[in-house]
């Protein structure tokens, strides 16, 4: 029986060890386990790119060079133009000129465009001011570069309308893309002036427009160099 009993002990201590042997051994793996665990986390780059409404003259000079009204044939004035116009009958050595002036839009945003000149015809030239003007006309540069307020795509003619299917009526109302659509008067008044396109694209083929000159010399305009300045301002809209 002592020898069966001191059996019977020896398993029950057998048993314990390894049962706590096993549980050693499973309380390892589970640390092993958790202590390998695979970890995740993420990183995340950020910024923000803001719209900016700029504009700049891609051509910005024009010159007429030098002459005179022909008063020696009995011609009280001389009219030439940025659209090759040149009465030689009316005007001594001005040359012809086809060069207009050209507004693109080079920023991030569409804009509206305001021009402004710093002086009307009568500032510009001096002499009789009936006789005198400093006019002109807009027109898309590159194909619907310009949208009206409501973003259409309305045309108008590069002078006095052309084609386009613009009236003078259309351009009062706005409803052109430009303004104005035939020769006008400059606009010298206001911080701005007068607003020539309502919203000018920033896409790189539909970014440019364009405006012509017109102007009157009369015949007693004192002598010298004339000159007047364009100031053409953009303002970020949709």
């Amino acid at each position: 029986m002592i020898t069966s009993n001191k059996l019977i002990l020896a398993l029950i201590v057998v048993f314990i060890g390894v049962t706590l042997f096993t549980q050693y051994s499973l309380l390892s793996q589970s640390a092993i386990k958790i202590m390998g665990a695979a970890s995740t986390d993420t990183g995340t780059a950020t910024l923000t790119i803001g719209t900016a409404g700029s504009i700049r003259f891609a051509v910005n000079a024009i010159d007429f060079g030098s002459g005179s009204v022909n008063t020696s044939s009995g011609n009280t004035q001389c009219i030439l133009d940025t659209n090759g116009t040149n009465e030689s009958s009316q005007c001594i050595s001005f040359s012809a000129n086809t060069t207009y002036f050209q507004l693109e839009n080079d920023g991030t945003a569409n804009v509206t465009v305001q021009l402004l000149s710093n002086k009307d015809a009568s500032a510009f030239f001096g002499g009789t001011a009936t006789l005198a003007s400093f006019r002109y006309a807009v027109f898309n540069n590159e194909s619907q570069s310009c949208r009206n307020g409501t973003g259409g795509t309305g045309t108008v003619g590069q002078i006095g309308g052309g084609t386009g299917n613009c009236t003078a009526a259309d351009d009062t109302a706005g409803n052109c893309t430009v303004s104005p659509m035939g020769w006008t008067d400059v606009n010298s008044t206001g911080v701005t002036g007068a607003t020539i396109c309502q919203r000018l694209l920033f896409t790189d083929l539909n970014d440019s427009i364009g405006f012509d000159i017109n102007i009157t010399i009369p015949y007693d305009a004192p002598s010298g160099a004339k000159s007047a300045t364009f100031t053409a301002t953009a303002t970020s809209t949709t």
